[in-house]
C-alpha cells in the first residue's frame, strides 16, 4: 500500500514537471495556471488592420501561415491567452514589451540578434529622447512613454498601434529591391510581460515572425540618385564646354596664321606683359565663355523640348502612382525616378536664373516653375531630415508631428503638370483670358452673392418649419441654394415642402432659378465668351501687323547678351591684329606714313564689307515683308469667304 502511494506521488510530480517544461517552451511562466499560454491572434489583427487603414495589401508572394502587412500601414497587434485545458481564449490586456529580436531579407536568412543589437534597435536609453526606436514607433506619439529599466517601451492592449520607421542604422533601413518590386523584410517579434506583469507569478513570453513588404526609398539613397544624375549632367556639360573651347581654339589659331603671327611670337608678346593681368584676363575670358555657353543652352529650343519630354514622363509616373497596386509594388523605383527628374527641374531653374538674373522672376510662368521646384525640394528636404533623426531631444515629439503634417507638401508634385502650359501658346492664351475675365466678372459675382444672401433670408424665415432638414439654419439654407443653383434635386425639395403644407415654395424656387441661374450665371458665361472673342481678335490683329522688322528687333534683343559676351573675344582679336601690324612694320622697309595709309585702307575695306552685309540683310527683310503681306492678305480673304 505504501509502495503504491509512493509511486502515485512520484507520477504526479513527474507530470507537473513535464507540464511546467511544456508551458515554459510555449511561453508561459511557472506561476501561470495549468495549460495557459500567450498567442498571437492573426485573424483579429488582420481584421482590425483593415478597419484602421481602410485597406489591406497582401504580399505578392506570401509565406504560408505567416501574416503579411504593408510598411506604410499602421500595425495593430492583438494577443490572447489560450487555455489548452478548457479550450477558451481571452484577450490579453496586460502591459508588455514589444521588441524586434531578429530578422532577415528572406526566410532562410533570418537570424536572431544579440543582446546588444536588441538593446540598440528597441531601447530608449533616455526618457527625453525622440520617443522612437530605430525600427518602430507609436502611431500617435504620446506625451509620456513608460520604459523598463533597460529602456524598452512598455505597451498595453489599449495603446499598441505600431508604425514602422526602419531608420538608416536599423537592420531594415535602406533596403534595395531585388527586382522592380519593392523590398520586403521578415521580422522576429518578441512580446513579454516579465518586467511589466501585474501578477509576478505568471509571466508570458511569445515569439513570432512577421512579413512586412513595400519598403520605401530611403531619402539618403534618393540623394545618391540625385548626385548621380547631377554627375551625368555635369559630364555632358563639360563635354559640350570642351568641344566649344576646342572650336574657339581652332578659330584663334586660324586668325593668328591669317595675320602672320605664329604661336611662339604670340606667346613672347604675352610673356612680356604683366603676369597678373594675364591671369585676370584669362579667368575673365573663361568665365565669359562659360556664361556664353550657358546662355546658348538656355536659348536653344532643344532645351524646352527636352524639358517637355521630362514633364510628360513625370506626368506618366504620377499617373501610375494613383493606382494603389502600382504604388504598393513599385513605389521604390518610382521614387528613385522622381528624385532623378527633380535634378533636371532644378538645373533648368538655376541655368535660367544665372542667365536672366532678376528678369527671370518677372515672367509669371517662370514664377510658377520656381514655386513648383521649391515645393518639390521642400518635400525632399523634409523626408531627408526626418530620416536623419537629428532632432533635439526635448522637442523631438513636436518636430515629429510637424514633419508628419508637412509631409502633405508632396501633393504639390502634381503641380509639375502645369509646367506643360509653358510650352503651349494656346493653353497660355486660354489661361490668361480666364484670369483677365475675372476682373470684369467681379461685379457679377458680387451681385450673385448678394441675391444669394437675400434668398437665404427669405427661405430661412418662410420654410424652416416645413423643411427643417434643408432650411433649418442659415448654413443649411446656403448649402441648399447652392444645390438648387445646379438644378440638383430641386423637385425633391419642392415635394418635401409641399407635403408639409407649403406648396407656395414653387414660386420662390422659380424666381430664384430665374434670377441666379438664367440671368447671372448666363451673364457670367457671356462675359467669358466675349473675352475669348476679344483675345482671338487681338491675336489675329497682332499677327497681321507684326512685320519682319519687329521680328528682327526681337532677335537682336535676344542676341544682345551674346554680342556683349563676344565683345571680349573681338577685343582680343583686335589686339592680335595690332600686334601683327607692329610686327610687320618692325621688319618692313615702308615708312610710318605709308603703313598708316595701308591700315586706313584696310579699315575702309572692312567697313565696306560691313555695309554690304547690311544691304543684303535689308534686301532679305524687304523680301520677307512683301511675302508676309501677301500671305496675310490671302489668309484674311479666306477667313472672310468662310464667314
Amino acid at each position: 500500500m505504501n509502495v503504491t502511494l509512493l509511486v502515485l506521488i512520484f507520477s504526479v510530480v513527474a507530470m507537473m514537471v513535464t507540464c511546467d517544461l511544456q508551458l515554459s517552451e510555449r511561453g508561459a511562466g511557472p506561476g501561470c495556471p495549468l495549460g495557459q499560454r500567450l498567442a498571437f491572434d492573426i485573424n483579429t489583427t488582420l481584421e482590425e488592420s483593415k478597419r484602421l487603414n481602410n485597406e489591406y495589401f497582401d504580399c505578392l508572394n506570401p509565406e504560408p501561415g505567416m501574416p503579411c502587412f504593408y510598411y506604410s500601414h499602421v500595425f495593430l497587434p492583438f494577443f490572447v491567452t489560450e487555455d489548452t485545458v478548457i479550450g477558451e481564449n481571452d484577450r490579453f490586456l496586460d502591459s508588455y514589451t514589444f521588441k524586434v529580436v531578429g530578422g532577415g531579407r528572406t526566410t532562410g536568412s533570418v537570424r536572431n540578434y544579440s543582446e546588444e543589437e536588441v538593446l540598440k534597435f528597441n531601447s530608449l536609453s533616455d526618457s527625453e529622447s525622440s520617443q522612437q526606436t530605430l525600427v518602430w514607433t507609436y502611431d500617435d506619439v504620446p506625451e509620456s512613454v513608460l520604459l523598463t529599466k533597460e529602456g524598452f517601451i512598455v505597451m498595453s492592449g489599449a495603446s499598441n498601434r505600431v508604425r514602422w520607421l526602419c531608420q538608416r542604422n536599423s537592420p531594415c533601413g535602406d533596403l534595395t529591391p531585388v527586382n522592380l518590386l519593392d523590398p520586403d523584410f521578415f521580422f522576429v517579434i518578441e512580446v513579454s510581460n516579465k518586467e511589466t506583469a501585474r501578477n509576478p507569478f505568471c509571466e508570458h513570453t511569445l515569439r513570432f515572425e512577421l512579413h512586412v513588404h513595400g519598403f520605401p526609398l530611403d531619402p539618403v539613397r534618393g540623394l545618391f540618385f540625385m548626385q548621380m544624375t547631377m554627375t551625368v549632367i555635369q559630364t555632358i556639360l563639360l563635354c559640350y564646354i570642351g568641344h566649344t573651347c576646342w572650336r574657339l581654339r581652332q578659330k584663334t589659331v586660324y586668325i593668328k596664321k591669317r595675320d602672320g603671327l605664329d604661336e611662339q611670337e604670340g606667346s613672347k608678346q604675352f610673356k612680356a606683359g604683366d603676369a597678373m593681368v594675364k591671369v585676370g584676363s584669362t579667368l575673365r575670358s573663361c568665365f565669359l565663355q562659360l556664361y556664353c555657353i550657358i546662355y546658348r543652352i538656355v536659348q536653344n529650343p532643344m532645351l524646352d523640348h527636352f524639358i517637355m519630354l521630362v514633364v510628360l514622363f513625370d506626368t506618366s509616373t504620377l499617373m501610375a502612382q494613383t493606382f494603389q497596386g502600382v504604388t504598393v509594388r513599385t513605389g521604390w523605383c518610382l521614387s528613385a525616378v522622381d528624385s532623378c527628374l527633380l535634378v533636371f527641374y532644378v538645373t533648368e531653374a538655376v541655368f535660367k536664373i544665372l542667365v536672366q538674373g532678376r528678369t527671370y522672376f518677372r515672367n509669371p510662368w517662370n514664377d510658377l516653375d520656381f514655386f513648383i521646384v521649391f515645393m518639390s525640394l521642400l518635400e525632399f528636404t523634409l523626408s531627408l531630415v526626418q530620416s536623419a533623426g537629428g532632432f533635439g531631444s526635448r522637442h523631438a515629439s513636436t518636430l515629429f508631428r510637424v514633419l508628419k503634417t508637412l509631409k502633405g507638401a508632396r501633393v504639390f508634385r502634381a503641380l509639375r503638370l502645369l509646367k506643360a502650359i509653358r510650352f503651349f501658346k494656346g493653353l497660355q492664351a486660354i489661361l490668361l483670358t480666364c484670369l483677365e475675365s475675372f476682373r470684369s466678372m467681379s461685379s457679377i459675382i458680387v451681385l450673385m452673392f448678394l441675391f444669394l444672401f437675400i434668398f437665404t433670408v427669405i427661405f430661412r424665415e418662410m420654410f424652416n418649419e416645413s423643411d427643417p432638414e434643408h432650411f433649418g439654419n442659415i448654413f443649411r439654407t446656403i448649402f441648399t441654394l447652392f444645390q438648387i443653383l445646379t438644378l440638383d434635386d430641386w423637385s425633391l425639395i419642392y415635394m418635401t415642402s409641399r407635403d408639409n403644407g407649403a406648396p407656395h415654395i414653387i414660386y420662390f424656387l422659380s424666381l430664384y432659378i430665374l434670377v441666379e441661374l438664367f440671368t447671372f450665371l448666363n451673364l457670367f458665361i457671356a462675359v467669358l465668351v466675349d473675352n475669348f472673342q476679344l483675345s482671338i481678335r487681338k491675336r489675329k490683329l497682332c499677327k497681321s501687323q507684326k512685320s519682319p522688322d519687329v521680328k528682327e528687333g526681337e532677335t537682336q534683343s535676344s542676341e544682345k547678351a551674346v554680342e556683349d559676351l563676344e565683345m571680349s573675344q573681338a577685343e582680343i582679336e583686335e589686339e592680335l591684329h595690332k600686334e601683327a601690324l607692329r610686327h610687320a612694320s618692325s621688319g618692313s622697309k615702308h615708312s610710318k606714313r605709308k603703313i598708316e595709309l595701308i591700315c586706313r585702307h584696310l579699315q575702309l575695306l572692312a567697313a565696306m564689307d560691313q555695309h554690304m552685309q547690311k544691304y543684303r540683310s535689308q534686301a532679305c527683310l524687304l523680301d520677307n515683308l512683301v511675302e508676309t503681306f501677301f500671305t496675310d492678305r490671302d489668309e484674311v480673304t479666306r477667313s472672310d469667304v468662310v464667314e
